[in-house]
Protein backbone atom coordinates (compact mmCIF):
# COMPACT_ATOMS: atom_id res chain seq x y z
CA UNK A 1 0.00 0.00 0.00
CA UNK A 2 1.33 3.42 -0.99
CA UNK A 3 1.13 6.51 1.23
CA UNK A 4 -1.42 8.16 -1.07
CA UNK A 5 -3.76 5.13 -1.02
CA UNK A 6 -7.08 5.65 0.77
CA UNK A 7 -7.28 3.50 3.91
CA UNK A 8 -10.57 4.81 5.29
CA UNK A 9 -13.08 5.08 2.46
CA UNK A 10 -15.79 6.62 4.65
CA UNK A 11 -13.65 9.60 5.67
CA UNK A 12 -11.24 9.57 2.69
CA UNK A 13 -8.15 9.28 4.90
CA UNK A 14 -4.90 8.12 3.28
CA UNK A 15 -2.17 5.90 4.64
CA UNK A 16 0.17 8.91 4.63
CA UNK A 17 -2.22 10.96 6.76
CA UNK A 18 -2.45 8.13 9.27
CA UNK A 19 1.34 7.74 9.39
CA UNK A 20 1.78 11.49 9.94
CA UNK A 21 -0.79 11.44 12.76
CA UNK A 22 0.89 8.43 14.43
CA UNK A 23 4.30 10.10 14.34
CA UNK A 24 3.10 13.57 15.36
CA UNK A 25 0.91 12.42 18.23
CA UNK A 26 2.67 9.21 19.30
CA UNK A 27 -0.61 7.39 18.59
CA UNK A 28 -0.80 3.69 19.38
CA UNK A 29 -4.44 2.58 18.99
CA UNK A 30 -7.22 2.67 16.43
CA UNK A 31 -9.16 4.83 18.88
CA UNK A 32 -6.28 7.35 19.07
CA UNK A 33 -6.15 7.53 15.29
CA UNK A 34 -9.92 7.91 15.07
CA UNK A 35 -9.84 10.78 17.55
CA UNK A 36 -7.09 12.53 15.61
CA UNK A 37 -8.07 11.83 11.98
CA UNK A 38 -11.62 10.35 12.09
CA UNK A 39 -10.28 7.27 10.24
CA UNK A 40 -12.08 4.12 11.36
CA UNK A 41 -14.92 5.95 13.07
CA UNK A 42 -17.78 5.15 10.69
CA UNK A 43 -18.07 1.57 9.45
CA UNK A 44 -14.88 0.05 10.88
CA UNK A 45 -13.93 -1.92 7.77
CA UNK A 46 -10.49 -0.27 7.74
CA UNK A 47 -9.54 -1.31 11.28
CA UNK A 48 -7.32 -4.17 10.09
CA UNK A 49 -5.45 -1.85 7.72
CA UNK A 50 -5.04 0.75 10.46
CA UNK A 51 -3.66 -1.93 12.82
CA UNK A 52 -1.17 -2.94 10.11
CA UNK A 53 -0.06 0.69 9.72
CA UNK A 54 0.32 1.09 13.50
CA UNK A 55 2.49 -2.04 13.60
CA UNK A 56 4.55 -0.84 10.64
CA UNK A 57 5.20 2.63 12.10
CA UNK A 58 5.52 1.88 15.81
CA UNK A 59 7.79 -1.17 15.64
Amino acid sequence: MENDDIVCNCMQITKGEIIEAIKAGNLKTIEDIGDETEAGTVCGSCHDDIEDIITEVVR
